[in-house]
């Protein structure tokens, strides 16, 4: 190793200690160059794999995700249509928003009467993890300098997209998280509008059936959360019984009564929750 290099390894191994101010790109330099510090463990820092990932690949981690959102979104699209939104609304929605459990809160407060400032207030709080999600994702970005770049894969994640991303172990050039982001994407506005067309043909109780999918949905996450841990049920009475209340005894509005609850239940979560539990630490 050379001068030059033993330099940028010390300031490594003082940037693990909290000595001086970590460096992500002088990390990944060094990890570039050097077998030895490919192996770097300080405190739980694993360094990434120099990337060789290209659109192809991001398609093709995609085609799985494509699949799941297709089947999803079919539901969707019917369920926009017995909603009496027409073609172009109902994409619209899907090309806009994508966010799946978003959408189907959004047709259910819609459904309910709600006012749109409500319905919009209530899909930003359930969307909100996108915010931390694309935070996380950042730094493994290999292209950060680009604003452009950084909206659209902002805008392209999602919960399964972002599981495929980052646990890849290497840093994620721009064409992989596109070509990854695309499949999914479109799996999830065809499905939007195929759903919606195949309403034609599906007898109207069959299209008014569609409804209860928001809560099959729903009750699909909350059954995954409960076997992970049994106090999602705590949470789940406390949302349930605060929104009922809100309801029936204060007389808030649908789209305030579930947003007061949500908040609620969420509070709660954070005292009854450890950090290991959350975290897995």
């Amino acid at each position: 190793m050379n001068v030059r290099r033993k330099s940028k390894a010390f300031q490594v191994l003082f940037a693990v200690a909290g000595e001086c101010e970590f460096d992500e790109n002088l990390i990944y330099s060094i990890a570039k160059h050097s077998h030895f510090w490919k192996n770097l463990h300080g405190k739980g820092i694993v360094l990434m794999q120099e990337s060789t990932l290209c659109a192809k690949d991001g398609m093709k981690d995609g085609f799985p995700i494509f699949l799941g959102y297709f089947t999803t979104a079919l539901a969707f699209g019917l369920l926009t249509r017995t909603s009496g939104l027409t073609l172009v609304q109902g994409v619209l929605i899907s090309l806009t928003n994508y966010a799946g459990s978003g959408q189907f809160l959004m047709m259910n407060l819609y459904n309910a009467g709600s006012f749109l400032f409500e319905i919009a207030l209530s899909v930003f709080f359930i969307n909100s993890r996108y915010i931390f999600m694309s935070a996380s994702l950042y730094p493994h970005l290999i292209d950060k300098k680009s604003v452009v770049k950084r909206i659209l894969i902002g805008f392209g994640v999602t919960d399964e997209n972002f599981a495929v991303s980052s646990l890849k172990g290497k840093m994620l050039p721009f064409p992989y998280m596109m070509g990854l982001i695309f499949t999914a994407y479109s799996g999830w506005v065809s499905g939007t509008f195929i759903g919606f067309v195949a309403g034609n043909f599906l007898p109207p109780v069959v299209q008014k059936a569609s409804v209860i999918t928001v809560y099959a949905m729903f009750a699909s996450l909350l059954g995954g959360e409960v076997r992970r841990n049994a106090k999602a049920l705590l949470v789940l009475l406390v949302s349930g019984l605060s929104n009922s209340v809100f309801i029936l005894l204060v007389g808030i509005p649908t789209g305030f009564s579930f947003l007061l609850s949500m908040l609620l239940a969420t509070a709660f979560a954070c005292f009854i929750y450890t950090d290991e539990e959350v975290f897995g630490v």
